[in-house]
């Protein structure tokens, strides 16, 4: 109940910091080509500084095995989520199947689980994140490439190992492992980047909801039933699962968390680049976006 109470906390913050989004959007404090530079802004070097800085901390055998578990609890809830997604997309045409499976199987997890992460849990929360983040990444950009385009496309699986968020990941890990530790006039403002992170990235998220038409978004109907697969019918078969994995209960709630968030930006942005309905994205985005802050505090109340 605490951890939900929290949540719930953390989420209306959130949800304030998006609606000054919204706000800035409808002033035209903000338009799309600006959100497009802030969004790499955070893409590009806030989420990734705050990832770096996650990890510089003292080495113990306890945060490696739960890392570990972390990667390991990930890729059972990637499959889980696959197999989901496989189901509910079975009877659709080709078009809207592909963009509701990317649509489904990866959450917002950057730029809401982290800050999410970041403001529930602390640094031991994004450092145990960090595994979910990266097997999203890898997966979005091979799997979910291969889906939207219908083909293997080598330059954009290349882009796993070349994005600022998989390379300050695999420098971080480097700088545990060895414990080599940034001097002092480095890490402080790179504190104060990582502390960034959080209020750019739920504004984008506001500026993103602000562009999309709600009206037709809520009269939409089937919106409502994959809102009610990513949210509730996702996170809640991870929660039966995980309740017989006898490991640490803080790693099994980071990626319930991650899974828990609602779909990603990026369907939309992949759907727009592959010729499919890229509107149909950004509308499950949208939907799933606003539904989330009810249910992720609900999810949590069974962690």
């Amino acid at each position: 109940m605490e951890l939900a109470g929290m949540t719930m906390y953390k989420t209306l913050v959130m949800t304030t910091l998006a609606l000054v989004g919204v706000f800035c959007y409808h002033k035209k404090i903000v338009d799309q080509e600006m959100n497009k530079k802030l969004s790499e802004l955070v893409l590009s070097l806030f989420t990734p500084v705050l990832l770096f800085t996650s990890f510089q901390k003292d080495f113990s055998k306890e945060l490696v095995t739960g890392l570990m578990i972390s990667v390991l609890l990930s890729a059972i809830a990637f499959f889980l989520i696959w197999c989901i997604c496989k189901w509910v997309v079975r009877k659709l045409d080709k078009d809207y199947a592909v963009v509701e499976l990317v649509a489904l199987m990866y959450s917002n997890c950057g730029f809401i689980g982290i800050p999410m992460a970041q403001g529930i849990f602390g640094a031991e929360g994004v450092f145990y994140m960090t595994a979910y983040v990266a097997m999203a990444n890898f997966l979005l950009w091979s799997h979910g490439v291969i889906v939207m385009s219908g083909k293997s496309d080598i330059k954009s699986l290349k882009k796993v190992f070349t994005s600022p968020t998989i390379i300050s990941i695999i420098l971080g890990i480097i700088c545990f492992v060895t414990q080599i530790r940034v001097p002092q006039i480095i890490e402080e403002p790179m504190e104060m980047i990582a502390n960034m992170n959080t209020p750019m990235a739920m504004m984008v998220a506001g500026i993103n909801i602000a562009q999309a038409d709600l009206k037709q978004v809520f009269c939409h109907y089937r919106l409502y039933w994959l809102s009610f697969v990513k949210l509730i019918v996702m996170p809640f078969a991870l929660v039966g699962v995980f309740y017989f994995v006898p490991v640490s209960q803080l790693v099994k709630t980071i990626v319930i968390l991650a899974t828990a968030c609602p779909a990603g930006v990026t369907g939309s942005l992949f759907a727009l680049r592959y010729e499919k309905d890229s509107v149909y994205a950004a509308e499950i985005f949208a939907m799933t976006t606003i539904i989330s802050i009810v249910t992720v505090p609900f999810s949590m109340l069974f962690c």
